[in-house]
């Protein structure tokens, strides 16, 4: 698992919330938040800017936070 989805995976479990309910109020797919949990999948800025934005929270990618 990269750490990007390690950390989305963290803070989607501590809220409680399902991947279907995060793909449905992030305008996502359910398996592709799968994906970039599990690091199969890159993840691209929108994106997390999308995931980020409902889970009310900031991601590192080294010295950067989105």
């Amino acid at each position: 698992m990269n750490n990007i989805g390690h950390q989305l995976k963290k803070i989607r479990l501590n809220r409680e919330i399902e991947i279907e309910r995060l793909a449905l109020l992030s305008g996502l797919n359910a398996e592709t938040i799968a994906a970039i949990e599990e690091g199969d999948l890159d993840v691209q800025v929108s994106t997390l800017a999308k995931i980020s934005n409902v889970l009310n929270c900031t991601f590192s990618i080294g010295d950067v936070s989105i």
